[in-house]
């Protein structure tokens, strides 16, 4: 009987010995450091009097970003035109622009936190794909028009979209709360790196169903967990912790809805929408479950795939758009 228990417990042993951790990986060490250049901090210390005089010393400073922000954030055109500085005066003394300038500085007077995480999560992205850029950091406030914008090597950040679930501006705005649940400080860098990696990864299949939709966020919040090992999952997914609970319970009843009733290669549009969508919950799994559920079983099956597939590389991972592929070699069976 004594023998029995012996080969059981080492069995167990063995068998949990082989489930690693796919995330917590010995990376090398790199000297990458990110600093993030504060636009908001510049532009509101500014007299509104001295705007053309300080228009080349931000050209200077933040380089394509000034011009991204001005044309494409804020919207009032490039540094050139006529009615530049008479909207920018507009833009920067506008009394809630101001208000939310204060409140921005109250909560985020110091961003060495999130550069410290940023330069440990594009340390490894570096470590990853060596022959990618490494985008330049910086933020801005833009009356709640943006939360993350990417441009050509720029990674750019609305701190005003990061003021708290309970910020009096949103319900202000009239933002529902599924809008709301994800604007808060600690979000920030998993929406940074899902952002870019999505941008450098982008969708890209000749079928464009509900299994294509759910595999390709799965890649996407698997390379953002790869690259931010200590976010809790609810944070990379934008799941609240309920809702994250509610699909790990769930994911085989989830599964078999999605297989039984023939929905993963479905391709209208109202269908992947309300699937792959964002929204306060999806329809089809019940009010408990969070929008994007199925992308969280899309999660599942990547990481299924990579488990299953050692040799795979991370590069070879996200440049793979061959989703009816990666389900079957992962041969998810929840």
């Amino acid at each position: 009987m004594k023998c029995r228990l012996l080969i059981i417990t080492v069995l167990i042993f063995l068998s949990g010995a082989c489930r690693k951790d796919p995330y917590h990986l010995s990376i090398p060490e790199t000297s990458l450091h990110i600093s993030i250049k504060r636009l908001e901090v510049d532009l509101f210390a500014l007299d509104p009097d001295s705007i053309m005089e300080k228009v080349p010393v931000f050209h200077d400073k933040y380089g394509a970003f000034f011009d991204l922000f001005n044309y494409q954030i804020i919207n009032i055109g490039g540094t050139g035109q006529v009615t530049y500085p008479q909207y920018l005066t507009l833009f920067l003394t506008d009394y809630l622009n101001n208000e939310v300038s204060r409140k921005t500085m109250e909560l985020y007077p110091d961003l060495s936190w999130l550069e410290e995480q940023l330069s440990d999560a594009f340390g490894r992205y570096k470590y990853y794909f060596p022959e990618k850029q490494i985008p330049a950091v910086y933020t801005f406030i833009s009356g709640f028009n943006q939360s993350i914008v990417i441009g050509d090597s720029i990674l750019a950040i609305g701190l005003d979209k990061y003021l708290g679930t309970d910020c009096y501006y949103y319900k202000r705005l009239g933002l529902q709360k599924y809008m709301i649940k994800n604007m808060f400080k600690d979000k920030i860098v998993t929406d940074c790196i899902s952002a870019w990696c999505s941008t450098e990864f982008i969708y890209n299949d000749s079928v464009d169903n509900i299994l294509s939709n759910m595999i390709y966020q799965g890649k996407i919040w698997y390379l953002t967990k790869s690259l931010l090992p200590d976010q809790p999952d609810y944070l990379v997914t934008g799941f609240s912790p309920e809702e994250l609970d509610f699909c790990r319970k769930n994911e085989g009843r989830m599964w078999e809805y999605l297989v039984e009733h023939k929905i993963l290669f479905m391709s209208d549009r109202l269908t992947i929408q309300k699937f792959a969508g964002n929204g306060p919950f999806t329809k089809d799994f019940g009010t408990k479950s969070p929008a994007k559920a199925s992308s969280w079983i899309g999660w599942r099956i990547v990481e299924n795939y990579a488990a299953r597939n050692h040799s795979i590389t991370m590069k070879e991972l996200m440049n793979e758009d061959d989703f009816q592929k990666i389900l079957s070699l992962s041969r998810y069976n929840p």
